[in-house]
């Protein structure tokens, strides 16, 4: 069981089950974790934009729809996103802070519908295994400052903070392909997170192995499946 803290920061990446052990008579340790994900992705994503030009803002964004636009339309668009490319960063940090928060009550609201047959649990447990297991979310934004930092170029291609994504990865499908966004949304990060919502619910409530990787998977199967049969 994580002792402390700063134990949990490291055991949720190496040792995960001994954080869920300890988080019961440990919530408060849960604001530590949801303020560092809120930090690091402020930062990173402040960092992002901060070099990066506000024309170059709006012809990325131009040009993941231009495809399916007249050339009027695309003025049109082009003189609306330039009035407010160069509050872009600041846009996309305030959506994190408030939507962050957001998510992971809704995921906590899932967690404990599937989790709490096996073992009756307060919500603010589950919101506390919510926040912890999503963690992996800190090691993907790092992973985003260091391709900036690797950057000689601030104007950066908009799709990098995405760089995990799997079409990045493996498919390196155009923005003209009809599953190009479903591909650069499914994050393969989801996976790791999605293994430490099934290491929690086996922890928690007694599940077996195969009962909590399926329920851990199910919204990420539904969310991504039904994109899949309407593309």
């Amino acid at each position: 069981m994580s002792k402390n803290v700063g134990q949990a920061l490291v055991d949720i990446f190496v040792a995960p089950k001994q954080v869920f052990t300890a988080l019961p008579e440990k919530k408060s340790w849960s604001w530590i974790a949801l303020l560092l994900i809120i930090v690091v992705s402020t930062v990173s994503i402040w960092w992002f934009f901060a070099g990066m030009s506000p024309e170059w803002i709006v012809e990325q964004q131009l040009a993941s729809v231009a495809h399916t636009m007249t050339p009027a339309e695309i003025e049109q668009s082009r003189a609306v996103m330039g009035q407010m490319a160069d509050k872009t960063g600041i846009i996309a940090i305030g959506g994190t802070v408030i939507v962050t928060p957001i998510l992971l009550a809704l995921v906590a609201a899932y967690l404990m519908l599937v989790g709490n047959p096996g073992q009756k649990r307060p919500y603010g447990d589950w919101y506390a295994m919510a926040v912890w297991s999503y963690m992996p979310y800190v090691i993907n934004m790092l992973g985003l400052m260091i391709l900036i930092l690797l950057s000689s170029d601030p104007n950066m291609l908009l799709n990098t903070a995405n760089y995990l994504s799997l079409n990045q990865l493996l498919l390196g499908l155009e923005t003209t392909h009809s599953w190009y966004n479903w591909a650069e949304n499914l994050n393969l990060i989801y996976l790791w997170i999605t293994a430490l919502f099934a290491i929690g619910l086996h922890s928690w409530s007694g599940y077996s192995a195969a009962k909590s990787s399926i329920l851990a998977a199910l919204p990420l199967l539904v969310i991504f499946g039904l994109w899949a049969v309407f593309i």
